[in-house]
């Protein structure tokens, strides 16, 4: 049996399966969730290829899988990614499941994972453009909301993301071959510029990024937040991968001036215009152009610290993404919740959920006991050293979006009137638990670092020639 066909090929036949089944939502809902972490507990189970003595292998796997001609390949060092994307999966299904909503989650974002890895896994990846059209088409299904009808956001990330496919695979046609080295200067010039272009329409550069607010603000909150998290995710993973495999490429210094100059207009843009956003969901869509920005400066500095924080980053990221989705979840079933204005004194009703929602906010910019305080610091000590601009740029977005959360904090713990009747119980206790939990995570992981970061670092153990 191989990698591939039990983390690729077998989710999308259980997806297939649960879309029958899909009347029974209850039971759909609580199949995806068991069978993405048994999907993660396989992880931990298996070893692939290599024969050894670990606790808890029982089962050794092939890494190759061929279909029509293409090799789909997962190596061991990937292994932590497949269980990276599978538990953010199982975790938004089983907020589903609690909270008893229904999404197109369950079962697409089974779909939607198996694509995003089979992007990643796919030799030459140069067809991994190919698969990434795909896995935004579903992308589009998950986040297409029936009940609004608006497509506006579907509309352009269709546009983009296929004139992304476009370039990736121009780039591609130039590379062929190129592994090692390019023909002339003049082919790895328009091979660079092709791939960048490409890379620019998918993660969402200035001035291609209207469709992530759209998608946040179009969509229900759970699709948005899950589209908008795990397909940038994947998109600079494929980006790594590029880049570890071509010699030529990752020895340009171009590529990475690039990468500078990509993540602080990201960084730049997604502050300023998130404190300008009246719509909350909106502002959530800014926030992700925000910190993929702070992504890409860390892979811009092309070192070791470099490709250190950047899986370090990769936890607040998710954590506080999840932890405002869940907030908001929870207010929004019992509260009609659109705009800034609509959290006044939300506090005393929603004392947890409210809390919970702050503190990813303050997680985003690295607030101290918080999970991305380590990983931002550690950002900004190093392009100190010797990308000083880039630096100015960044504690210039996160004061921007300090003031504008303070004015939030403010907005939410508005003293309520006199005659008001406070009404605290409108949260259950399995949500305030879950909500707790989360903080607790939030701070453990940020007091604790070394008991979360480590593992996150196992990331680039599958670009190792980027590490060298």
């Amino acid at each position: 049996m191989s990698a591939p066909f039990i983390w690729i090929v077998l989710p999308i036949a259980v997806s297939l399966l649960l879309l029958v089944i899909r009347k029974n939502y209850a039971l759909a809902n609580l199949i995806q969730v068991m069978f993405c972490f048994l999907m993660v507990f396989f992880t931990f189970i298996t070893r692939i290829e290599e024969r050894g003595s670990a606790p808890l292998i029982a089962i050794y796997l092939q890494p190759s899988l061929v279909v029509l001609g293409r090799s789909f390949v997962l190596i061991e060092s990937q292994k932590f990614i497949v269980g990276l994307f599978y538990t953010v999966l199982g975790a938004w299904s089983l907020i589903l499941f609690l909270k008893g909503s229904h999404s197109k989650i369950i079962p697409l974002g089974l779909t939607l994972t198996s694509l995003l890895l089979a992007a990643m896994a796919v030799e030459p990846f140069q067809y991994s453009a190919l698969i990434v059209e795909v896995a935004m088409l579903t992308g589009i299904l998950i986040a297409f909301s029936v009940d609004t009808g608006k497509s506006k956001g579907i509309v352009r990330v269709l546009i983009f993301y296929t004139m992304g496919m476009a370039f990736i695979l121009l780039a591609g046609w130039y590379l062929a071959g190129g592994e090692t080295s390019p023909v002339n200067d003049q082919q790895l010039t328009q091979a660079s510029l092709l791939l960048g272009m490409g890379f620019v329409f998918w993660l969402g550069v200035f001035p291609f990024h209207s469709w992530i607010p759209l998608i946040a603000d179009e969509s229900e909150l759970p699709d948005s937040t899950y589209v908008l998290t795990v397909l940038p995710l994947a998109i600079i993973l494929i980006l790594l991968k590029y880049l570890n495999g071509f010699a030529w490429l990752r020895e340009s210094q171009l590529v990475y001036q690039a990468l500078f100059l990509f993540g602080a207009v990201m960084t730049l843009t997604g502050s300023v215009w998130s404190v300008f956003q009246n719509r909350i969901k909106k502002m959530i869509g800014y926030l992700t152009i925000y910190f993929n920005g702070l992504l890409l400066i860390a892979l811009g500095l092309n070192s070791s610290q470099g490709y250190l924080i950047f899986p370090e980053a990769l936890l607040p990221r998710l954590l506080s993404v999840f932890l405002a989705m869940t907030s908001l979840l929870i207010i929004s079933d019992r509260y009609r919740l659109e705009n800034l204005a609509d959290m006044r004194s939300l506090f005393y009703e929603y004392p947890f959920s409210s809390m919970g929602f702050l503190i990813s906010l303050f997680t985003m910019i690295g607030m101290p006991l918080s999970n991305g305080f380590l990983p931002l610091q550690s950002l900004y000590q190093a392009t100190a050293l010797n990308h000083l601009p880039i630096l100015v740029i960044m504690l210039c977005g996160a004061g921007i979006l300090t003031f504008s959360f303070i004015r939030l904090f403010m907005v939410i713990m508005h003293p309520i009137e006199d005659d008001y009747e406070i009404v605290t119980r409108k949260e259950s206790r399995t949500e305030k638990i879950v909500i707790a939990l989360l903080v607790i995570l939030n701070v453990l992981s940020g007091l604790l670092p070394k008991m979360i970061f480590p593992s996150f670092a196992q990331i680039m153990n599958s670009f190792d020639l980027l590490l060298k």
